[in-house]
């Protein structure tokens, strides 16, 4: 059949695109979103760390960057699986599915009050070295307000793309990034340069993530997206338990990729883990894409196992056909990117960042597993797997380590990977390919 004159018509790639765009919509925006957010995130905070090393002395940067390094980390902590739950759970609701995110998110500021007390009373009593970082009345206070807002903020943000509102997430994040910039130039206005505290940076940082959630609730509101805000903790009821699961994988997962940074100190010293740490952060930005799928794929497929196969393949191509020539590029301009650093993070760690980038593909695998498993229901199985896997990453980082460089102990870091992948490979080529009601049945979570 010839088409009608002057009716425009797609090259055929062109009209497939076209068609995987309509069809896997909300996985792209969604995951597109996330990585938004994390690259929001990651530039602007390079940024924001530089103009607060020119603005203020050492001692307040450090000072101030201990602090919101422990925000960070306790503040995640204290999501409790509360953010993986909404991804999983909002979805499914029909209604007003606010009060359900509004009391995730006091729930989740809860806990990490109590995560801020015991940090708090490690760092003020047995740990003098964290005390340094606390060097008054008001930095505590600020440091326990900042966990209890980075708690809620990260469940918002994991509620935001449960209710297929991702572009949302990524302007909070802007917000946040602007915002935090701008008030930490007015702090040393308002301050002066010379202070030795790093209370004016850190004011600057919590008001920013105040600021951003606050800016973000009339914009919703204004697009109709934004609910009744008074939580319903009645709806916490039943989910408790899943959230606990949730708490769990998210801890096997998150705690092995921070702790590997402590193993090198252990095994090779303060020098070379500078070096490991920053080619450690330029391989996690390259492999965000298929941990940002992974999340996305969840939320869109949850409760749909007939949906997880068509997903899922779109998340496979994209991830490959997006990451692998990236990851291909830092591989081979690893030695520029580490000279970015200085001459002697290049000379320590090309290597290392090297191997790391050639092991995309196995991250695929790795991460994509996950979003399929808490779609399939299988999060206790997931966690056993992931407790066993990260022993082995950091058994096999110490090894090494005690064997060689920081080029060998990455090699080691690999192997596991690859026989991470020699699992999870399976599984999610299985759920790519199986029919809907294929394939084993329903385990516990």
């Amino acid at each position: 059949m010839s088409h009608q004159r002057g009716t425009p018509t797609l090259p055929r790639p062109a009209a497939r695109l076209a068609r995987l765009a309509r069809r896997d919509g909300d996985l792209l925006t969604s995951s597109g979103s996330l990585t938004a957010s994390t690259l929001i995130t990651s530039g602007t905070g390079f940024l924001y760390w530089l103009v607060a090393a020119r603005l203020f002395s050492p001692a307040a940067v450090g000072t101030a960057s201990a602090a919101v390094s422990a925000m960070t980390l306790v503040g995640t902590l204290g999501m409790f699986g509360l953010g993986t739950m909404l991804i999983g759970e909002l979805p499914r609701l029909r209604g007003d599915r606010w009060p359900l995110l509004s009391a995730a998110a006091l729930a989740s500021g809860a806990i990490a009050a109590v995560g801020a007390l015991i940090y708090l009373g490690l760092a003020w009593f047995a740990v003098p070295g964290l005390r340094t970082a606390l060097p008054g009345p008001a930095m505590v206070l600020l440091v326990a307000a900042g966990i209890v807002l980075t708690a809620m903020a990260l469940v918002v943000d994991d509620g935001l793309v449960g209710l297929a509102a991702g572009p949302y997430q990524t302007l909070r994040n802007l917000y946040f990034a602007v915002a935090k910039l701008l008030l930490l130039g007015a702090a040393a206005l308002l301050t002066g340069t010379g202070t030795g505290t790093g209370t004016p940076i850190l004011v600057s940082w919590l008001a920013g993530l105040m600021l951003s959630l606050l800016l973000l609730a009339p914009l919703l509101r204004h697009r109709g997206r934004l609910g009744s805000l008074r939580p319903a903790l009645s709806m916490l009821r039943g989910r408790t338990a899943r959230t606990l699961d949730y708490n769990l994988l998210n801890l096997s997962l998150y705690l092995p990729h921070i702790t590997l940074p402590l193993v090198v100190t252990a095994v090779l010293g303060v020098r070379v883990t500078g070096a490991f740490y920053t080619a450690w952060m330029v391989y996690t930005v390259a492999v965000m894409l298929p941990g940002n799928l992974a999340t996305a794929l969840f939320a869109v497929a949850t409760g749909q196992r007939a949906v997880l196969r068509a997903k899922l393949r779109t998340a496979l191509a994209v991830a490959i056909g997006v990451g692998v020539p990236a990851t291909v590029v830092v591989a081979v301009a690893a030695r520029p990117i580490m000279s970015l650093f200085g001459p002697e993070y290049a000379d320590v760690a090309t290597g290392a960042l090297r191997v790391l980038a050639l092991s995309y593909l196995l991250a695929v695998f790795r991460q994509l597993v996950v979003g399929v498993v808490r779609v399939l229901d299988r999060v206790r199985l997931a966690t056993v797997g992931a407790v066993l896997a990260g022993c082995l990453e950091i058994a096999a980082a110490a090894y090494g380590g005690t064997h060689g460089g920081l080029t060998t102990m990455v090699l080691w870091l690999v192997g596991v990977f690859a026989l991470e992948a020699l699992v999870t490979a399976p599984i999610v080529l299985w759920a790519a390919t199986a029919r809907a009601g294929g394939g084993p049945g329903r385990a516990d979570r």
